[in-house]
């Protein structure tokens, strides 16, 4: 019984001091503080970043948290490449609706994906902030007759925030807020469904 106790007692020492050798260090507040600050301002230099959408605030309406389904939203700037996945909640205008006969709330999708565009903007001193603004078109022009043009304002903080502003003419605004984010890996196909 003795020899028991003593062998549980240095196996028990044991895992007490080599378990803190492999655990991983977690990162601190300010730690985590200069990476965010750095993957902005490295981001904002090369006009390279990736924000996740969180809220959307359509026009006249209520700030509404967004709930993914299958995909996420979010805009991807990659120099002068651009792709976006964003809701839109809002109505046509009133010369709008009158030129093509609707008078329903317009509830689309804003995406883009690996438009070639010109990136505008950098840092502005008085907002504290970088702005840039980028100009895409919704649907593919070639194809779609309906495809519209659209100018996005996006702001980002050193804290990691963003916002945007979508611009569609003959639409109304509609703003998003959201965070500075590392770029997600590209999903790998499914053998079951690949052809």
């Amino acid at each position: 019984m003795k020899k028991f106790l003593i062998a549980l007692t240095v196996a028990m020492l044991t895992a007490a001091f080599i378990s803190p050798c492999f655990a991983q260090k977690k990162e601190t507040r300010k730690e985590k503080q200069a990476r965010i600050e750095k993957m902005v301002a490295d981001g904002a230099a090369q006009k390279d970043f990736f924000v996740e959408i969180g809220r959307i605030f359509p026009k006249n309406g209520v700030a509404q948290n967004i709930v993914y389904d299958t995909k996420m939203y979010y805009i991807d700037c990659r120099k002068d490449r651009f792709f976006c996945n964003l809701p839109y909640i809002g109505q046509a205008e009133v010369a709008s609706r009158t030129a093509y006969g609707s008078e329903v709330n317009s509830s689309m999708g804003l995406s883009a994906h690996n438009q070639v565009v010109t990136i505008i903007g950098g840092w502005q001193e008085k907002a504290k902030s970088y702005l840039f603004q980028v100009v895409f078109w919704n649907g593919d022009i070639d194809y779609d007759k309906d495809a519209k043009q659209v100018t996005l304002t996006i702001q980002l903080y050193k804290s990691g925030k963003a916002y945007a502003m979508a611009a569609i003419r003959g639409y109304e605004n509609v703003s998003y807020e959201g965070e500075i984010s590392e770029r997600p890996a590209p999903e790998e196909p499914n053998p079951l469904t690949a052809e």
